[in-house]
């Protein structure tokens, strides 16, 4: 009889752990997953033609800031506080997610298929290089408002010498203060850039 009510009471409390472990879990929120996206097809200054041969353009290297080197999305909260996000992640390195975009936009702004990302191809001999150095790349959820700071050069890469040195600051707001509105303004700030990039290989 002892050994019986013993094993009633172990599984009693088998049973009580599963059910607050099972309590646990479904309250932990899931995880989700953001990426940039490329300007539309659709706009109207993105069907303009080169004249002469289509362009070859390598995208990067692109380097990015230490703290936005993560897979979490990083927002500011204040002048010396940043808040990264466990639950709100990108869906992969963010510097190679800036590559590609900047890549898809020039592409379709350029009018050229010949647009390779940093490390390309052997075979893949571009006429310019565009490198890219992030300095801030932030969003802050209170204000509604992203702003993207980059150091950028063209480089004429069959003779290894800087074209085109800038720096780029382009801010853009969003109205619904949640990572979705975040993200998609994260990427209408690219596109400005990738149009600044585009006029100056254009007057190349």
């Amino acid at each position: 009889m002892m050994r019986t009510g013993l094993s009633y009471k172990t599984i009693w409390l088998i049973s009580l752990t599963a059910l607050l472990f099972a309590g646990c879990s479904s309250s932990t929120p899931k995880a989700e997953f953001y990426t940039l996206n490329a300007i539309s097809s659709t706009r109207p200054d993105a069907t303009t033609t080169p004249a002469g041969q289509p362009l070859s353009i390598g995208i990067g290297p692109v380097t990015i800031p230490n703290v936005l080197d993560r897979p979490q999305i990083v927002t500011r909260t204040g002048p010396n506080k940043l808040q990264i996000d466990e639950f709100h992640r990108w869906a992969g390195r963010l510097d190679e997610d800036v590559a590609r975009v900047v890549a898809e936009n020039l592409s379709l702004l350029l009018a050229t298929e010949h647009v390779a990302v940093y490390p390309w191809d052997v075979s893949f001999k571009p006429s310019y290089q565009v490198i890219l150095d992030v300095q801030r790349f932030e969003g802050r959820m209170d204000k509604g408002d992203v702003l993207l700071e980059v150091l950028w050069k063209v480089v004429d890469a069959q003779n290894n010498t800087t074209l085109r040195m800038k720096k780029s600051v382009v801010t853009e707001p969003f109205t619904a203060t949640n990572y979705n509105t975040l993200v998609a303004a994260k990427s209408r700030t690219i596109g400005k850039l990738s149009e600044f990039i585009s006029k100056e290989i254009k007057n190349l």
